[in-house]
Parts: structure tokens; sequence; C-alpha cells
């Protein structure tokens, strides 16, 4: 028996009865081979093609994944023919065979009131449910394969691809059915992980190549419903080639996620504490009416309530509804924190560069920094709940923001657009402030004000979470992005609070009303030592940027 299916590729290998010449036939000559023989055979010699070829360029990786999935979808397209003409009501309505390279079930369904379909693997670690309400009255016909080995062919020679730092990570499932209902609910598959491993996975389909899949796979209507590092589970609501990728960011082992999860609890906690501490400091020893009393107080509250909602319920992935619930609060009090920081780099750079007071712009500043984030978290629980559902709208690991979806880059952009815009207004404050010093200085009296300024500024700008967007290359990003966020309000306490001279000696006025006797005491006992030094004088070197009353300490280096 002779057949032959036509291929577009370059190159030419030759390994057995199969020939591969630039654009010509790939043509078998193998007595007695049925359409499964065929398709297992077509697969085995393709192996052959797969890596020398790529790497000679005489076919890219594009090429070779787009050619092989015709093929499987030719495949699939007979098999359900086949069905449609040889499968009835009666006996028999069902095709089962487990072959060396793929498990098949064709099977004739009928009435949203039957059973469900069920299919599992070799070894049971691997299974499709489809719901019978998804069937046709008048019968379907479904076509379940797995490939075990086809995710050989479609690994990139190099692992991840140059477009892309996903791998894959687990055996194909193609699922198909005639005719193509709209699904009622989602499609349920278990794949076995084939690496183990601790990254990200993301449930995807075969979409073919685009500017918005460049490695070819979509999350488009999947989600992650579960998973661990061996298995994980995915529901999807249409039929088509699923698999499993997994990130290929930097290798974070167990050791290292149990330290980062200490790291992050210890550092909010002291967050938290250092929180509450800034906002009674301002509300009682500074007018709550100043722009800067009431930019500090909202940024620390927001960041504050953002981090006490974490801590309570970051892991509570067994209910949907708290879990949404969670993450939709974090990302409203988060970007609320961000639009505050966006206010506190405009007042800086108001206040130390273009001296203008921005007292009357406050109502504005408050409604955009409240408003804006939950007109932004409304339209992703919209989108999330009209295409997926609202479970799709959250990580199977963590109530936060899934990935898979691609929502969480509506976050990911607003973060990286306000710390770059504060960032530049740092830049352009520590210029200031160097040229604010007399002539005589020393140029390393300049640096040293440069740097003091960045410590001081950058907890409360944010710019540190910029170092998310290097953490993907090494962990160690990973553990300074976690150390310096964990921590950013108990920072903004020390430098801003105890560090702050109004704030402390407002504080020690305080003291001295509730305890004038002691303090008394330490009065005389000061003066005493001083009188007795044979230095005569104290030299005291202080830098301030000071141009309102009330609002001294905005940039206070000591």
């Amino acid at each position: 028996m002779r057949r032959s299916v036509r291929i577009c590729t370059k190159g030419r290998t030759g390994h057995g009865t199969i020939v591969i010449v630039q654009k010509s036939f790939l043509t078998f000559v193998k007595p007695q081979l049925d359409s499964v023989s065929l398709l297992q055979y077509t697969i085995e010699q393709l192996k052959n093609v797969s890596i020398r070829e790529v790497q000679m360029n005489a076919i890219t990786e594009q090429e070779k994944k787009e050619f092989i999935f015709k093929i499987a979808v030719a495949f699939e397209d007979f098999t359900l023919k086949y069905g449609r003409y040889h499968l009835n009501e009666s006996m028999p309505n069902e095709i089962s065979n487990d072959y060396s390279k793929l498990v098949l079930r064709i099977r004739r369904v009928f009435s949203p009131n039957g059973s469900d379909f069920h299919l599992e693997g070799p070894g049971k670690q691997t299974f499709i449910d489809i719901p019978s309400i998804n069937f046709d009255n008048n019968g379907s016909v479904l076509v379940v394969i797995m490939y075990t080995d086809l995710h050989e062919l479609l690994k990139s020679s190099g692992g991840a691809t140059k477009n892309s730092t996903r791998q894959l990570n687990t055996i194909i499932m193609a699922v198909s059915m005639d005719s193509k209902p709209k699904l009622q609910q989602n499609v349920v598959m278990k794949f076995r992980n084939l690496k183990v491993a601790e990254a990200e996975k993301y449930c995807v389909f075969w979409s073919g190549f685009s500017g918005k899949n460049p490695d070819g796979w979509s999350g488009e209507g999947c989600h992650a419903v579960r998973s661990n590092s061996k298995q994980t589970e995915c529901s999807c609501n249409h039929m088509t080639h699923f698999a499993v990728l997994f990130g290929s960011g930097p290798k974070i082992t167990e050791t290292d996620d149990k330290i980062l999860t200490i790291l992050t609890y210890v550092g909010l906690t002291l967050s938290i504490i250092g929180i509450i501490l800034t906002i009674i400091s301002y509300a009682v020893l500074t007018d709550v009416h100043q722009p800067l009393s009431q930019i500090r107080v909202s940024l620390a509250g927001s960041l504050g309530a953002g981090q006490i909602i974490f801590l309570a319920g970051v892991d509570q992935t067994n209910n949907t509804g708290v879990c949404v619930t969670v993450a939709a609060l974090m990302q409203y009090f988060l970007m609320a924190a961000f639009c505050w920081m966006l206010v506190e780099g405009i007042y800086l750079y108001f206040f130390v560069v273009k001296v203008y007071n921005i007292n009357n712009k406050m109502s504005i500043y408050h409604v955009m920094s409240w408003g804006v984030p939950a007109v932004v978290v409304a339209i992703s629980l919209s989108i999330a709940a009209g295409e997926e559902g609202i479970q799709s709208f959250v990580s199977n690991k963590y109530c936060w923001m899934s990935s898979a979806n691609r929502l969480i880059w509506i976050f990911a952009a607003f973060v990286v657009m306000v710390e770059v815009f504060n960032l530049l207004i740092l830049v352009r404050v520590i210029k200031e402030m160097t040229t604010m010093q007399p002539t005589g200085d020393k140029h390393a009296q300049q640096i040293r004000i440069g740097i003091r300024a960045c410590v001081v500024m950058i907890p409360l700008l944010g710019v540190t979470w910029l170092f998310g967007l290097v953490s993907p290359l090494h962990k160690a990003f990973v553990y300074i992005f976690t150390i310096l966020n964990s921590t950013q309000g108990f920072l903004i306490f020390l430098l801003h609070c105890v560090r702050h001279s109004q704030i402390r000696e407002r504080f020690k006025a305080r003291i001295n009303r509730i305890f004038p006797a002691a303090n008394n005491g330490i009065s005389a006992k000061r003066t005493s030592q001083v009188n007795q030094s044979d230095v005569g004088a104290l030299q005291l070197r202080a830098i301030e940027v000071q141009r309102c009353s009330d609002d001294a300490g905005v940039i206070e280096l000591n």
C-alpha cells in the first residue's frame, strides 16, 4: 500500500522507508498500514528530523510545530468522519484502543441526560472528563486522543524558545466533537507533570503562532484548577489540543520557597507594625489637614490594608468566593497605594523643584487615588467573569490574580508606569538638591547628599517594586524584591517618623508634658555634661530642605 502526505519542509533526511525532499512528498511504502499505524509511524520518523534539521536551519522550530499539528488535525478529522459513518446508538457505539504512541477513544454520545465521558491515561495519572450536558440530543461523535510522546516533537531544541520562557511539561490531549456545540460546562483534564517543578503552571491549547502567542500556545478559555509539583488539573471552555506549560525563570527550590515564605511573613509583620505607628504619628503629631500628612496617612493606610488582607487570606484557595474577594481587595488596595506613591512623587517634584503648593489639588488626588483602582478592579472582574468564569480571576496556587488570563498585566503595567515616573522624579530631585549646595562644597559631599536622598525617598516612592521586572533573571533578585517590598511599611516608619525632626520634637514635647519631672532631671544632666566638656561646643552638620512651615521634613538628611 502506498500513501502520500503533502509536506512543506526543507532539507533532506533518509530513514528507512521515509524520505523528505524539499517541497515534495512524504512517501510511505509499508504494507497493510491502517490510519493509526500510519500516524504512529509518521510521528516516530519525524523524531529523526527534529533536532538536527532545526540546528542546520533546514526547517525552523515554527515550521516543524505547524507541520506536526497539521498531521494531528488531519488524523483527528479522519477519526471523526470514521465515527460518524460507522458508529450508531446500537452496537458498536465506541472504538477504544491503546496504542504505543497514543490512547484513542471514538464514541457516539447521546442526550444531555446520559453519562459523562471519562477517560484515564496509562497509570491513571492522567484523565479527561466531559460533562454529558454538552452532548447533542441527536447524537454527537466524540474523539479523545492522548498522545503519549507527541510532546517530544514539540519541545524546542534548546528548551524554551527565544520568544517565550515557557516550556512544555505534559503530554498532549486532543478533544473534538461533531457537531461542535458551545460548551455549557467546562472540560476538565488532569495532567501528570513530566518534570517535577514548582514553577508557575499554564493550562494552554495550541492556537498557532501569532504576535499575541509567540510560542504558539494560548491560555484563553483555560485556567488551572489546582496544581502541585507532580500534577496539574485544568478546566477549559472549548475543545482542541491541550497541554500544560511551566515557566522557566529562576529555579526556586523547596528550600528557597520556605525561606522566601518566612521572609515574607516576618517582613509583612514588621511592615504592618511600622504602618500602624506611622499613621498614629502623623495623625497625632502633625496637622492632618496639611497635604504631606494626608499623603503619608493615605499611603500607609492603603499599603497596610493590602498587606493585612494578604496575610489573612492569600491561602484561602479552597473557597472560590473568598479567594476572588481576597484577590480583588488586594488588587484594589495595592493599586491605591501605588496611586498615593505617584502623588508623593508629584508632591515631591512641586515641593523641591517648582516650589509650588498643592493644597488646592488634594481633593483631585483623593478622587484619583481611591477611584481609579476601583474602576480597574471592576473591569478586571467583569472580563474574568464574562470569558472564563469568575474563578479564572485567581491563580490556582494563591488568592492573587492569575497570569493565565493576562489580566495581571493590567496591574503590572500600572505599577511599572508609576515607578518609572517616580524614578525620573527622584533623579530630578537629587539633581536639584545637589545644585542647591554652596559652590565651595566638595563633590564627595554632593554624592553623599544624593545617596541619602535615595535611601530616604525610595520607600515612599516604591521604586523597589521595579526589582520585580528583573526577578525572572536570577533568584537573587527574587530575594531582594521580597525583602525590600515586604518591609516597605517599616522602612517608611523608620525613615519618615523616627528620623523626622519635627515628629521627634513634637513627640518629646508630648512626653515632657506627661512626665515633666523626669525631663527636668535629664536636661540638667545633659547641661552638666556639656559644661564640663573640653570641646566647648558641639558641631552639627545638617542638610535640610524645608520650604513650608508644617510640611518640613519632606527630605531631611542628618
